[in-house]
């Protein structure tokens, strides 16, 4: 019941991106999808060192290491990922107004099944942007 709440949050709450915006959508999904295939392999230093400023303050490195192994763990390997939705916004709770694209994926772990991943990139320079916080449910 969360995941769809929160659909319709980011559908009503958000401007959708538009077809204009492929480059961008391209760029940021191009973003998040290389920082999923460190964290898929285990390299959760390396996912983190990624990550933007925000992220990085947010989750203090030992903090994210440990949830996300415990996570990766009950969840087992990822089998597919798909993009589910896009939305654009200036506003993100906990971080300050910037320029923001959020991400749902649906995805399929090996041991738990199908998951909702969202993350959120934030835009750091010109066609420029990292994952400023992430999570599943």
């Amino acid at each position: 019941m969360k995941q769809w709440l929160l659909l319709l949050v980011l559908f009503f709450g958000c401007g959708l991106v538009q077809a204009d915006d492929s480059a961008t959508l391209k760029i940021v999904e191009s973003t998040a999808r290389s920082w999923f295939k460190l964290v898929d392999d285990g390299q959760y230093k390396e996912g983190w060192e990624m990550s933007s400023t925000l992220f990085k303050t947010k989750t203090p490195e030992a903090q994210w290491i440990k949830s996300i192994t415990e996570i990766r763990i009950l969840r087992g390997a990822m089998t597919a990922r798909y993009i589910a939705t896009a939305g654009v916004t200036k506003s993100v709770s906990g971080f300050p107004d910037g320029e923001y694209i959020v991400l749902q994926f649906y995805t399929t772990f090996a041991e738990k099944g199908l998951a909702m991943e969202t993350v959120t990139l934030v835009k750091i320079a010109e066609n420029t942007w990292q994952i400023a916080d992430y999570a599943i449910k």
